[in-house]
């Protein structure tokens, strides 16, 4: 009985999505992480990411952007604060849509530290996501993701709130 409706519900999200034209999509949001067990405290910043399709439920995905992490005050030992330490990532993956607005994503690459040692670190994220439609083209997309660069050297839960064009 469960293989049964396992096979139901895959077919009608392959049949929901077949109703559907694929588009490309353009994507520019704010992104906010809450590093845990690191030197840093918190995170923002910016990205853009472009969608491709390529099989109907599945989209290539390919986001850059920069993010900017404040130190823990406890580190710096002293009344100076330290300049917060920049990032820039730039990741490829893809997005599988479970149904209408609904998808889940992995993506991998790398994260550029543009200052100190200017590490490349690996960078990969994986999480669900959420698109809230605000036009026929348009839309607000709501993602969490959990993200890890450089083998844990950072590890974060990321907020991205974007806003979403299609063409």
């Amino acid at each position: 009985m469960k293989k049964l409706i396992f096979i139901i519900f895959t077919i009608a999200t392959f049949a929901a999505h077949a109703q559907t034209d694929p588009t490309k999509t353009l994507s520019l949001g704010f992104d906010v992480g809450a590093p845990s067990q690191s030197i840093y405290s918190i995170g923002v910043g910016g990205s853009a990411k472009l969608e491709i399709p390529i099989v109907t439920p599945v989209v290539l995905s390919i986001t850059a952007g920069y993010n900017s992490f404040s130190y823990k005050s406890s580190l710096t030992g002293s009344n100076t604060s330290q300049p917060a330490a920049g990032f820039i990532p730039i990741k490829a993956g893809g997005k599988f849509y479970f149904g209408p607005g609904i998808y889940l994503e992995a993506e991998a690459g790398s994260a550029i530290e543009t200052n100190y040692a200017k590490d490349k670190l690996f960078a990969y994220a994986l999480g669900p996501g959420f698109i809230f439609a605000t036009g026929k083209h348009t839309g607000i997309d709501l993602s969490i993701n959990y993200e890890n660069w450089g083998g844990g050297r950072l590890r974060q839960t990321a907020i991205r709130v974007a806003y979403r064009l299609g063409w």
